[in-house]
């Protein structure tokens, strides 16, 4: 995901939040990214480790908190954040592979396999699709015009002494 390099005039009439259907994409995909790590993350404890349920709980835990960091990021505007949580469900995919195809031994969790793959499917979707594109470029527009605005106030305060 790349900003768009069109560039936008001064006459654009820009909104305080961003179009309805690209918050409903970021929410939606946001919802849909959170109950995809949960369940792909215990599928895949659950599949390759015995581990006790506390130290599965702080690794949701701490990965819960690096998520909302991360997300944080893209409500700012940050595309490199996008990249990063596409490349984490692409890893994560690839971890959880092979768990498909040996689904044999855990015929128990096939409607919980067919929920994280579904939900996995859905972020990936809506992470690439055009209303959560326009989502973050609005986001990184929107703290560009911010900064922008504090240069010039800065200038204007440094021109006229800190009359202010």
């Amino acid at each position: 995901m790349k900003r768009q390099t069109k560039k936008k005039s001064d006459d654009d009439i820009v909104g305080l939040f961003p179009p309805m259907k690209s918050i409903a994409a970021f929410l939606a995909a946001t919802l849909s990214m959170i109950l995809s790590i949960a369940l792909l993350n215990l599928l895949i404890f659950d599949f390759y480790f015995e581990i006790k349920i506390e130290h599965v709980l702080m690794y949701l835990f701490t990965t819960t908190i690096i998520f909302s960091g991360v997300n944080f990021a893209v409500v700012r505007g940050s595309f490199f954040a996008v990249k990063v949580l596409q490349w984490y469900f692409c890893i994560l995919f690839i971890i959880f592979l092979p768990t498909v195809f040996l689904i044999v031994e855990k015929v128990t969790f096939i409607y919980a396999y067919l929920l994280a793959v579904v939900f996995l499917l859905m972020s990936l979707y809506l992470l690439q699709s055009k209303y959560y594109q326009s989502f973050v470029e609005y986001q990184f527009d929107a703290l560009e015009d911010i900064k922008e605005v504090r240069a010039e106030i800065a200038a204007e305060r440094a021109k006229h002494g800190n009359k202010f």
